[in-house]
């Protein structure tokens, strides 16, 4: 599967708890998932429709906080 579409329907929970950097990263998309009790049912593909942001910049960003270690961690 593409890597795009499997960081897609990763929870915002397990994003923040695997790399807690991101947080930074939600802040700066102007979302209030950080602290959110949802969090762990929202999926980063939830987060981009929700607030209406463009899927391919939401990516780019993520991508900088090396979030495809968590698909190679859990592969493991």
């Amino acid at each position: 599967m593409n890597k795009h579409l499997e960081l897609l329907d990763l929870s915002v929970a397990d994003v923040l708890k695997r790399i807690p950097a991101t947080v930074k990263f939600f802040i700066n998309q102007h979302t209030d998932c950080v602290g959110c009790r949802l969090a762990h049912f929202c999926s980063m593909n939830d987060v981009v429709k929700t607030y209406e942001l463009d899927e391919k910049k939401f990516m780019e960003e993520l991508f900088k906080y090396d979030v495809q270690t968590i698909l190679t961690r859990s592969m493991k």
